[in-house]
């Protein structure tokens, strides 16, 4: 897994410090997951009761922790502060995105499955999910391979909403970020709060694009690989 890019408007992201911790693998890891850190601070990735991944950075993505297929317990924790342990299914061959999000009295986590990720060949597909939580209304719009007008990904679109992979041709997309202005189809764009710039995926791939709250104010766009 690689961060492909990493975009904010109307101000640019900190800086990330990420120091990996490492546990005693299984030789027969065949599955993995991921974090990405939608919180407002540093978190800490444990893994049935142990530290993997430390000094996760707000605003950013993990690299990909290799565990065995099965049942497994994730928990993100800040230091000083408790976080809520979440039974995940690691699947074989496989990989978990799990999203970190501040809540009361901790941390809690959301899963981004791979539902629908299968991409055939001849074409490309990308899936949006809104995890900034301190956005206002907004609305998410993509350009893609085969049509370059702004249109909107889904309407409405609210926190800790996921879209369906949506499907093109191999090439560049875009992701954006609008104020929401309450218009049912496809119309101009009133503005512009974030934009991912170009985000080239070539045949028979998919991305995921994970909206998230910036460290200092405004909206971060992560871009990851499956």
């Amino acid at each position: 897994m690689r961060i492909l890019r990493i975009l904010l408007a109307p101000l640019a992201l900190l800086a990330a410090c990420t120091n990996l911790g490492v546990v005693d693998l299984p030789s027969e890891a065949t599955s993995g997951f991921r974090v990405v850190n939608a919180t407002s601070g540093v978190v800490t990735a444990f893994v049935d009761g142990e530290a993997i991944g430390t000094n996760l950075a707000a605003a950013t993505v993990s690299t990909t922790f290799p565990v065995a297929a099965g049942a497994h317990t994730i928990q993100l924790q800040r230091s000083g502060a408790p976080g809520f342990p979440r039974a995940i299914a690691a699947p074989t061959g496989g990989t978990l995105t799990i999203v970190g999000l501040d809540s009361a009295g901790g941390i809690t986590s959301a899963v981004l499955s791979d539902t629908n990720a299968i991409v055939p060949a001849g074409a490309t597909k990308l899936r949006v999910a809104h995890m900034a939580s301190l956005a206002g209304p907004i609305s998410i719009w993509r350009t893609q391979p085969d049509f370059a007008s702004p249109t909107r990904v889904q309407f409405p679109f609210p926190f800790r909403d996921v879209s369906p992979y949506l499907q093109s041709t191999p090439g560049d997309w875009r992701v954006m970020a609008s104020s929401e202005d309450n218009t049912v189809g496809s119309v101009p764009m009133p503005d512009t709060l974030a934009n991912s710039g170009l985000i080239t995926i070539v045949d028979g791939t998919s991305r995921t694009v994970v909206l998230v709250d910036a460290p200092g104010g405004g909206l971060g766009i992560l871009v990851v690989d499956p």
